[in-house]
């Protein structure tokens, strides 16, 4: 039988309310064995979609219109984006034999080839280690290292470096990338970040908004000839292909070197300033006899904060005291605390031992009313804080709660939904959003109000280049209103750009608390830190290294 995967004029909708909502619109595609595809498009133009429907997902086990031809592969693994909902197991160990038993495995060979997946893809910890102890990194690893153990003819990977840290996100391509070579396995992607992926893909398939392809080639050609259209549609653009790394080291007349010099001279400007500003507030704190109104500025404070999973702690004695009105990044590697940390803030995690103060007052003393109209969270998985059937009354629940007058609150929750582009989908029930739907959704409903204080966990995980973009302005806006954002994220051009502070979590303890661009000057702290500075820094690091000016 002739080996075939793709499909023919492929449309699929999903019913909702009596009418059905079109994804994907007369797809036409083949891909060919050992072939490796990347598909991009916008948030919600069918990416994920489209994956389903290739594994076999849709209409299998996920109800669907569909309309044209599919042409699959019986033996295929998936990582989905969420790894949660593919575990069905306790632990890591049986999660991984439930593939092995898939293939028949005898029980006897099962223990070494679960270790040997596990050291493939990084996940240096006890087999037995229950999966919900483990951070959202870490499942993304477990999810990897199951789909391995299955040796599929076809593996298809849903934003599989989504929620990993720089260096974990560039081994983990490293790791496909070899093993793509080794066995010749035919790879598809559906992924945001491009640079250390793009390189070795084969092609490259672009979808727009209406679930339509609108190119299909090399991925130089694409990159090259398509750019505009992927700006327009809101994609991510690789930071580095279709040049080499080398090429630009070297060249010191390199356009892209151009750009970089410019970005790392803007940094550092913008790094003495906030020196000058920060030696002249400490200057009057000093000479102000009133010491009380200089404590007035620190929002959140701890005393010897220890925190952790299951009463096993991650982190201990964590001292810290964080202005009001900054905007506070939090970074590190998976498993680190970070997403433990921020929780803790506004007690969705109980703390082991110490105290937290909020504006002066010891956190447990808190009433929950009061605590939420003065904070905010936004979750890494934002289905976890969806609580009615309408995407409308998702962004207006909270202001029904606090008895807002309609007119007031539906001027201000369609100026939302237009402004993270939920306007079409308003009507819809949270769940059947793509991930970057649910994302933006769940930034939104937190930005109805004007709380003192804003904690995001990967706010920019999911997300489109437009509309992370208008986050991020919506962020600002609400600081310059003088909200402190306190922000866990991998992405360190985000950091880079637009936190005032960066605090580093490390081998259970804080091993960095200053400026981005402290940071990034300091190739000792980054190699010690599993962070990969942005572009403009590296250039810099190399060229001093080799003496080139």
């Amino acid at each position: 039988m002739q080996w075939q995967l793709g499909c023919k004029e492929l449309s699929v909708g999903f019913d909702h309310q009596e009418e059905t909502v079109q994804v994907l619109d007369r797809i036409t595609l083949s891909i060919t064995r050992g072939e490796k595809v990347l598909i991009l498009g916008p948030s919600g133009s069918g990416k994920s979609t489209l994956l389903s429907a290739l594994s076999g997902i849709i209409p299998d086990h996920v109800e669907a219109e569909v309309e044209g031809e599919i042409y699959r592969q019986e033996a295929c693994g998936v990582m989905f984006q969420d790894p949660d909902t593919q575990f069905c197991m306790l632990h890591v160990d049986e999660e991984i034999a439930f593939s092995l038993e898939n293939r028949r495995v005898p029980r006897g060979e099962m223990d070494g080839i679960i270790r040997q997946v596990m050291q493939m893809v990084g996940l240096q910890l006890e087999p037995h280690t229950p999966i919900d102890t483990l951070s959202g990194g870490m499942k993304q690893r477990l999810a990897l290292a199951c789909l391995l153990a299955l040796e599929p003819d076809v593996l298809f990977f849903d934003e599989p470096t989504a929620q990993l840290d720089p260096v974990s996100r560039r081994d983990v391509f490293r790791l496909l990338r070899e093993v793509a070579g080794k066995t010749g396995q035919t790879m598809v992607f559906v992924e945001h970040v491009l640079d250390g992926c793009i390189e070795w893909m084969d092609r490259v398939i672009l979808l727009d908004r209406h679930g339509q392809i609108i190119a299909d080639g090399e991925p130089a050609h694409i990159v090259t000839h398509y750019r505009q259209q992927m700006e327009e549609a809101g994609i991510w653009l690789p930071r580095l292909f279709p040049y080499s790394w080398q090429e630009v080291v070297n060249d010191p007349s390199h356009p892209l070197a151009d750009v970089l010099r410019r970005e790392l001279g803007e940094r550092m400007e913008r790094d003495r300033q906030a020196s000058l500003s920060s030696s002249a507030a400490s200057s009057i704190h000093t000479l102000s006899a009133n010491v009380s109104a200089a404590n007035a500025a620190v929002i959140i404070q701890t005393d010897q904060l220890s925190i952790g999973y299951r009463k096993r702690p991650v982190m201990q004695q964590i001292n810290l005291s964080l202005p009001a009105g900054e905007w506070i990044a939090i970074t590190g590697q998976n498993g680190s605390g970070k997403s433990t940390f921020l929780k803790s803030l506004l007690r969705l995690e109980p703390l082991l031992s110490g105290r937290i103060m909020l504006q002066g007052k010891e956190l447990r003393k808190w009433p929950d009313r009061d605590l939420y109209a003065q904070a905010g969270f936004v979750f890494q998985n934002p289905e976890l804080q969806f609580v009615t059937d309408t995407v409308y009354d998702e962004i207006a629940f909270g202001g029904r709660q606090r008895g807002w007058p309609e007119e007031l609150l539906r001027e201000k929750t369609v100026q939302l939904l237009q402004e993270f582009g939920l306007e079409d989908y308003q009507d819809q029930h949270p769940f059947t959003l793509s991930l970057g739907q649910k994302r933006r959704l769940s930034v939104a409903t937190m930005l109805l109000f004007d709380q003192e204080l804003l904690l995001l966990d990967e706010p920019t995980f999911g997300q489109d280049a437009r509309t992370a973009a208008e986050l991020i302005r919506r962020l600002k806006q609400r600081q310059q209103q003088g909200t402190t954002i306190i922000m866990v994220t991998h992405d360190m051009d985000l950091v880079d750009e637009h936190a005032d502070r960066l605090i580093l979590f490390r081998q259970g303890e804080v091993a960095y608390d200053g400026t981005p661009y402290r940071l990034f000057t300091d190739q000792k702290l980054l190699q010690d830190s599993a962070i990969i500075a942005p572009l403009h820094y590296r250039l810099n690091h190399q060229r001093e290294e080799r003496g080139i000016i």
